[in-house]
């Protein structure tokens, strides 16, 4: 029996369980990390969810606790000359768009890429509470939970 150096020993067919879930619904939660993911150009933000009770979809994992990321789109070069999906704007024009949308419910200024580095600098933003839209949706064949929008 050659294991060439595999020191544990499992059976993936056994063993597999797919993560648990958070059941599509509204949630509490509260802002507990922003960064700037400089590779795809976003802000990405982790919300803990706090305060609702409940299980996920393996009927053990608290909901509370558990940890949901958003991302804001921010411009990029070649933005500017691209039409979104629907053709009816640039990129770039969409983008902005929603980070006006998204600050305006968060109550914060996004309006620079100077104001969304202090704010990140200045952890400005940690501790916000909203109540999130979370979905299940299906990537590749693998189901995870997203944030559809912030309430």
């Amino acid at each position: 029996d050659e294991s060439f150096g595999i020191s544990e020993d499992f059976n993936v067919d056994d063993e597999y369980k797919p993560a648990p879930l958070i059941p599509a619904g509204v949630y509490h939660g509260y802002v507990t990390d922003v960064q700037v993911d400089a590779s795809d150009q976003t802000i990405v933000w982790t919300f803990t969810l706090n305060g609702n009770g409940g299980v996920m979809s393996d009927g053990e994992t608290p909901i509370d606790g558990s940890q949901i990321t958003y991302r804001n789109w921010l411009p990029k070069p070649g933005d500017e000359s691209e039409l979104t999906k629907k053709g009816n704007m640039t990129k770039r024009q969409a983008k902005i768009n929603m980070l006006h949308d998204f600050a305006k419910i968060m109550g914060i200024n996004l309006s620079t890429p100077a104001a969304i580095a202090e704010g990140i600098a200045n952890a400005s933003w940690i501790g916000i509470e909203k109540d999130l839209k979370i979905g299940v949706r299906t990537y590749e064949g693998r189901n995870f939970n997203d944030i559809e929008r912030i309430i």
